[in-house]
């Protein structure tokens, strides 16, 4: 179990590895007191008094508390009145196709999230904005929005100018639970209208954390492609891809977790853009959905229930440097991570789960130990900036058969069920399901190999593993079948997602669940 301490790590000042094994530490004349990196093999210099013991292979530095109370001098543009607590923001598109059933839906479950934050979290605070060709901005549930439109919203500059104009005018940010049944009534107003700005609509959501200074969350709700404005998807602008890029490096920086929701009816093919907007969930921990209007009232149950153990997580995988990372999965954004490298997470659940293997650019001695270190700095739920180190050794062996024997089959499937995710994220859906397909012909070969060979081996976990992929396999086949009703780039943009994040905890839910 990991351990806890009030420490700043010690770091290897060239591969950055945290130092945790106190028998490695030497003195000499020439070095003083010192060790050497087992990874890079750099000699770093220690004082020896602030080590006091070993420290164990899975450890929890708390680094500091990064989020203090915040000042009471403002600038006068961000000075508000504010409670404690952090700020929601729902961004709704009311565009002419939402019209009927999808816009009603959204306002049901809406007003039912307004309600849950009454009770349970009634001093975050609340920003409605809704979008079609114009930008509506409802600081207020008792005051009309401010309405932002024309050639404005192609003006990043000119957006954030006019939105601070107006925050000095009125800047008052009231919490859920003194305004909630006002809200309640704004929302039950809303109506569908014209086209969909739906960039500038996010814009302005994230600009709003940043002159507010608050972290939270972000709702985005939407049935169409952005058509109006910056962030234009309905071209081939690579501006646009650049444009999506950027914000989620900003909700990055200022600890927003974006949520995208798409809202399709029944044989509605409409694309929305989700393999793009979708990032905006990647790099923050959100989640991406695509919908039908009578999924919207769960979904939003599932949004409320969310529970996020750490945000502004960043992993680093440090190995030594004749060794590379040839594949890390689950996270889509870690792709083409390497030694060393900073892999952003944004927001993380409990039952996040990433795989990693490694290549070796040199030939292994037989039973060589490689030193492998993982590190994951967050901020935890009471904003404590902290660090969880976790050292393991991986033993190299040349014997084929022993390795089969001994390889825990759940990690090789579970690694596998999330790089299938990332290729239907990317549109190679046939390839992915090849590739699975594969590899349970590959493990039902081995494992009867085995048998056959009178090899001890965990039968078990084979048979177990093997299930898993039967049923990842069972669910493509559904979602071939229901992807013919739908805009096929977003449906597999969101069940990519879905599968490249999954976890062997939530697969096995997924099984019980479809026994009963």
């Amino acid at each position: 179990p990991k351990r806890e301490i009030r420490a700043e790590p010690i770091i290897c000042k060239f591969c950055r590895a945290i130092f945790t094994d106190t028998d490695m530490i030497k003195e000499d004349k020439e070095n003083g007191t010192h060790y050497i990196c087992e990874y890079c093999g750099t000699i770093n210099s220690v004082d020896k008094s602030k080590i006091k013991e070993k420290l164990s292979n899975d450890i929890d530095f708390i680094l500091a508390d990064v989020l203090l109370e915040k000042s009471k001098e403002k600038e006068k543009i961000t000075k508000v009145a504010v409670t404690e607590g952090d700020l929601y923001i729902s961004v709704i598109d009311i565009s002419g196709s939402m019209s009927g059933a999808k816009i009603e839906a959204v306002k049901k479950s809406l007003i039912q999230t307004l309600k849950d934050f009454k009770v349970n979290s009634p001093t975050t605070k609340y920003i409605l904005i809704a979008f079609e060709s114009s930008v509506y901005y409802y600081l207020r549930h008792d005051k009309d929005p401010t309405n932002f439109s024309g050639d404005l919203l192609f003006s990043l500059e000119g957006m954030k100018s006019q939105l601070k104009n107006s925050l000095e005018k009125e800047n008052f940010l009231g919490s859920i639970g003194e305004f909630a049944d006002g809200w309640m009534k704004k929302v039950e107003s809303l109506k569908s209208m014209d086209m969909t700005a739906l960039g500038p609509a996010l814009y302005f959501a994230v600009m709003s954390f940043e002159l507010f200074n608050y972290t939270g969350r972000i709702t985005l709700l939407t049935d169409g492609l952005a058509n109006q404005g910056i962030g234009n998807l309905s071209g081939t602008s690579a501006g646009a891809e650049k444009f999506y890029e950027g914000m989620s490096t900003l909700c990055n920086q200022y600890k927003i977790i974006v949520d995208v929701v798409g809202i399709s009816g029944s044989g509605d093919n409409n694309e929305m853009g989700l393999q793009t907007l979708g990032k905006l969930t990647d790099k923050t921990g959100g989640t991406l959905y695509l919908i039908s209007a009578d999924e919207m009232e769960a979904i939003f149950s599932e949004l409320r229930q969310t529970r996020y153990i750490g945000k502004d997580v960043k992993v680093r995988v440090i190995v030594p440097p004749n060794f590379s990372i040839k594949n890390i999965t689950g996270a889509f954004s870690s792709k083409g991570a390497y030694n060393g490298s900073e892999i952003n997470l944004g927001a993380i659940t409990e039952d996040r789960e990433l795989f990693l293997e490694l290549d070796s650019k040199t030939e292994l001695k037989e039973d060589q130990e490689v030193p492998v270190q993982l590190q994951v700095e967050y901020i935890d739920k009471k904003g404590r900036k902290r660090m969880r180190v976790v050292n393991d050794k991986v033993k190299v062996t040349k014997d084929e058969k022993e390795f089969k024997s001994d390889y825990n089959q759940k990690l090789n499937v579970m690694m596998n069920i999330q790089s299938a995710g990332s290729g239907y994220y990317a549109g190679k859906g046939d390839d992915s399901k090849k590739r699975l397909t594969k590899l349970k012909n590959v493990m039902m070969k081995e494992m009867n190999a085995l048998k056959s060979s009178n090899t001890r081996f965990e039968e078990e976990q084979f048979t177990e593993s093997l299930s898993y992929l039967d049923d990842e396999l069972e669910e493509i086949e559904m979602e071939e079948k229901e992807v013919a009703q739908a805009p096929a780039k977003s449906y597999w943009a969101a069940k990519g997602q879905q599968r490249a994040r999954i976890s062997s905890a939530s697969l096995k839910k997924r099984m019980k669940k479809k026994k009963k």
